[in-house]
């Protein structure tokens, strides 16, 4: 009954995509694809967009650097606490000689 249970179960996992997948969408039509592209590509960045995109950049550019800055201080502390207290495999481990 066992090996029955289980083909029963990998058959169900098989057939389970296929009954949440329902019927296959219809296709786009190829020109109206081509005229969507075309009509995006000739639209020029005006220098609002360009100066908004020019701001988000700033600001991402801060944001980095105050996470560098901070990981700077998080291995500054750890490198403290590792000459504090001395690096882990130092310590005497049971079953070892010193």
């Amino acid at each position: 009954m066992h090996p029955l249970t289980r083909s029963l179960f990998l058959l169900s996992l098989s057939a389970a995509p296929l009954a949440v997948a329902g019927s296959p969408a219809k296709a786009v039509a190829p020109s109206a694809e081509v005229a969507s592209t075309a009509t995006v590509a000739s639209v020029e960045p005006t220098s609002k967009d360009v100066a908004r995109v020019r701001t988000e950049v700033r600001d991402l550019e801060a944001t980095l650097n105050a996470i560098r800055r901070e990981v700077a201080q998080l291995r500054e502390q750890a490198d403290a606490e590792t000459r504090a207290l001395g690096e882990p495999v130092d310590q005497f481990h049971w079953g070892q000689s010193p």
